[in-house]
């Protein structure tokens, strides 16, 4: 059974260009795509970064060789196809999926997930179905088998763009979830890179804490300073909604962030 870990990276985020490339923290000379494989590899030693096969992830493709990833490059939007050939090329019997806006993923959590998923004989095992550990330790890891089924069902691009979403709504496929286990829910605490606030947030928990913490530093780090959150506690997740009424509900979080409260009594009144 091989066990290897994918990167998804790409240069051309919409929210905030070139951010696997961006220093953590500034002036470090290390990137958040460096920082995520070296934590990668602690958890397993394959690892391969799977960008686009566009011209401006050469520097992605460069990065990763330079951090001693391996690389897959493929379809820009098909996120999925990519992940299957990866995997093949890699002979990945079982794949842990990361995305690289996570420079803050632990080893153990990583292994701690492929254990439940071998143990439960499950399809899909992740720490996010529900969520329980900061927002930004997100973990998937999938079977090859899981992925080459969701690849004969759907050939819609928005959901292939998503990887895993077809299979969390789908009741044919086992799954499983590891919770943290502490007595909070800590998933308000945000800890991804999507935009510049994330980005100066992560900066000052690396400053504060240096290089080497887990995720149970920063829970302490935000009891102590809880007006860390404010820095970036209006920033809103994209997501793939499985119905209207999904779609409705983040409608209203969105615009409650806003205060437009208006609106958002206009459609609580249409739920």
């Amino acid at each position: 059974m091989n066990i290897g870990i994918i990167i998804q990276a790409r240069r051309s985020s919409k929210r905030l260009q070139n951010k696997i490339l961006m220093e953590l923290p500034a002036n470090s000379n290390i990137s958040i795509l460096g920082r995520i494989i070296t934590k990668a590899k602690e958890a397993f030693p394959l690892v391969v970064v799977a960008t686009s096969d566009q011209e401006d992830d050469n520097m992605t493709e460069q990065e990763a060789i330079k951090y001693g990833a391996n690389v897959y490059r493929g379809n820009l939007d098909d996120v999925l196809l990519r992940y299957i050939n990866a995997a093949t090329q890699y002979n990945m019997d079982i794949i842990v999926r990361i995305t690289a806006d996570c420079p803050c993923i632990e080893p153990k959590i990583i292994q701690d997930i492929v254990n439940l998923l071998i143990e439960t004989k499950s399809d899909y095992a992740s720490n996010i179905e529900p969520r329980s550990f900061p927002h930004g330790l997100d973990t998937e890891v999938v079977t090859i088998n899981a992925l080459k089924q969701t690849d004969k069902e759907t050939k819609d691009i928005k959901i292939r763009e998503h990887v895993t979403w077809y299979i969390r709504q789908n009741n044919h496929f086992k799954k499983a979830n590891l919770m943290s286990g502490l007595e909070k829910d800590y998933s308000n605490i945000r800890i991804t890179v999507d935009t510049i606030e994330d980005y100066a947030v992560l900066n000052l928990i690396y400053l504060l804490l240096g290089n080497n913490f887990t995720y149970k530093d920063i829970i302490n780090l935000y009891s102590k300073y809880p007006w860390i959150a404010t820095l970036n506690n209006n920033i809103y997740q994209k997501y793939v909604f499985k119905n209207n009424k999904e779609e409705v509900q983040e409608a209203i979080k969105l615009l409650t962030l806003h205060n437009m409260n208006y609106t958002v009594d206009l459609l609580s009144n249409k739920k």
